[in-house]
């Protein structure tokens, strides 16, 4: 056999089909006047917010925050009529903000999985209350945006869930989903996934389900789930994801072997090419992340607060580019 087919051969099984590794330089960006673990990040016009989170003190907030890349600059846009909470979901629809969910308070109690739905639009500052989510799997959901229509689920409240809903942005109607599973295993239910929109196509994978898991997974149609290639390196929950024109970055979170063991934080940066189904080790940042926020702005990625591998909060804000 020749000798570069037969090495070509030996990569695919002992590697699968991920590309050579591709360096990407980390460069930090100007901190966040505050630090915050388990806040919520969207994007509107090139700039970023975000929402909410907790505090070094374990103190929720509702507050929103502004970055413009631009300048390198934060602006406090000050208390939301949204209350204090953490892990909300966020996404954008023409240049509309949809947010709520999320958590507050004691475990175990259903008023403490928040169900409340806001549209909030960034250019006039106005914000109004939308029909509530229809069940309390609120904690860290998952969402979507199409074109008219949002899609929100994965939520977490007494149990793992894996129930879908659609929301219909003219109508303010939620409607459930009955999402298949088209392949043996995940994504049946889990807690702790990260999804987002790229190109218009759906994804969402990682998260917990007795253990860390790497499944990946695209939401076909707004009917179904179908397996892709599994994200590669250590099983993890709590980590964070943004997509560019071209890529979905996922980024940092915990792993987690079982109830036995006590977590590694990771710090690997890796990307998935929705045209390929190939992911891609593209940078390491300088300290392991979880409970953390991502987001993309023309071609630059951001990930940072949240909080590193000693379970401290953070604020310092990350950037690498395409």
């Amino acid at each position: 056999m020749n000798r570069a087919i037969y090495i070509a051969l030996l990569s695919m099984v002992l590697f699968g089909c991920q590309r050579p590794d591709v360096t990407l330089t980390v460069r930090e960006c100007a901190p966040m006047p505050v630090a915050r673990a388990c806040a919520t990040a969207f994007v509107v016009d090139g700039k970023a917010y975000v929402f909410a989170g907790r505090d070094s003190a374990g103190i929720s907030h509702n507050d929103l925050w502004c970055y413009t890349p631009s300048t390198d600059r934060w602006e406090n846009l000050g208390t939301t009529p949204l209350t204090s909470r953490v892990h909300a979901t966020a996404c954008v629809n023409a240049g509309k903000v949809y947010l709520g969910l999320g958590f507050q308070g004691e475990h175990g109690v259903d008023s403490c999985y928040l169900r409340d739905y806001w549209e909030y639009t960034p250019a006039t500052g106005v914000w109004r209350q939308l029909a509530d989510y229809p069940n309390a799997y609120t904690n860290r959901a998952t969402s979507f945006v199409g074109d008219d229509e949002l899609y929100v689920g994965y939520g977490f409240c007494w149990n793992y869930r894996r129930d879908m809903f659609r929301y219909t942005i003219a109508d303010d109607r939620w409607d459930s989903i009955d999402v298949g599973v088209a392949f043996t295993g995940y994504p049946t239910r889990s807690f702790g996934g990260t999804g987002c929109t790229c190109r218009g196509r759906h994804f969402m994978g990682t998260g917990f389900f007795r253990k860390s898991v790497n499944w990946w997974a695209e939401l076909v149609d707004g009917t179904h789930w179908e397996q892709r290639a599994e994200v590669p390196g250590r099983e993890r929950t709590l980590a964070a994801t943004a997509a560019t024109d071209r890529y979905v970055y996922l980024c940092g979170g915990i792993h987690y072997g079982g109830v036995n063991t006590s977590g590694e934080v990771l710090t690997d940066v890796r990307r998935y090419n929705p045209d390929s189904d190939e992911w891609q080790y593209v940078a390491r940042i300088p300290q392991g992340l979880i409970n953390h926020v991502c987001f993309a702005i023309n071609g630059k990625v951001y990930f940072g607060l949240g909080e590193n591998d000693e379970w401290q909060v953070q604020n310092k804000l990350y950037c690498i580019e395409e």
